[in-house]
């Protein structure tokens, strides 16, 4: 597969109608089944503190994981997935906190798919806080805010604002405000992450904090993507 260089690719795509925009975008290919293995799901990867190595999991073309005390940092994680003629370098990505691996369709925490990869979402609970990454605590989900509505869905975490000009109204109403990234329309259709906005996943009593630090490969703004890195910790009551 050809991978896009940058966004502004898709702004050739995009820039005719907002129609196209929507409609190119938002289509996602699942990780190619043929690339799916079968593994013990409740086995956990272990990674010695101090350590990293590369990710494990269905599919996974790209990454590595690093451990520092409880926080883990991911790399350039990237599973295979096929695309349609026309269409921008975007595909679902999945991720499981619990056991330090990518995930399939039917075996995820978090998934990274819609416009540019960039949308994240959960059959679990998310909210978003804006406080630093080593601030955030268990305490701190009675008190973070839930999504906000979009044209992507219910409980997705996404676009937050989009600078530029000429903006058509339907990529207007994806930045609602309650997003993790700023959309650059006339600078190059780039994504940045919103300065010091946190993300939670929760499950029962289990609550993940996580950023989102990039989606380019090597977090070269601009470069190849998606190549998602991120960090995450367990939050302890």
């Amino acid at each position: 597969m050809t991978q896009v260089k940058t966004l502004s690719r898709v702004a050739l795509l995009l820039t005719t109608t907002a129609a196209l925009f929507l409609t190119s975008c938002s289509k996602n290919k699942d990780v190619d089944a043929q690339s799916l293995t079968l593994r013990d799901q409740t086995l956990s990867v272990t990674i010695p503190d101090g350590t990293s190595q590369s990710i494990t999991g269905p599919g996974v073309t790209s990454g590595t994981i690093a451990r520092a005390g409880s926080v883990y940092t991911v790399t350039n994680f990237k599973q295979a997935y096929s695309t349609g003629p026309g269409q921008p370098a975007d595909g679902n990505l999945y991720w499981r906190f619990g056991v330090n691996e990518a995930g399939t369709p039917a075996n995820f925490q978090i998934k990274f798919t819609g416009i540019a990869t960039g949308d994240i979402t959960s059959a679990d609970s998310l909210k978003y806080i804006d406080k630093s990454f080593a601030t955030v605590v268990y305490a701190d989900w009675a008190s973070a805010s839930n999504p906000g509505s979009s044209p992507a869905g219910a409980n997705v975490i996404g676009m937050n604002n989009v600078t530029g000009t000429g903006i058509p109204p339907a990529v207007l109403a994806y930045a609602n405000g309650a997003g993790w990234y700023t959309y650059a329309w006339s600078a190059g259709h780039t994504v940045t992450p919103v300065s010091g906005r946190v993300l939670l996943w929760k499950s029962g009593t289990t609550i993940y904090k996580f950023d989102i630090q990039s989606i380019y490969l090597n977090g070269v703004t601009g470069g190849s993507f998606p190549y998602y890195n991120f960090r995450y910790e367990e939050l302890i009551p």
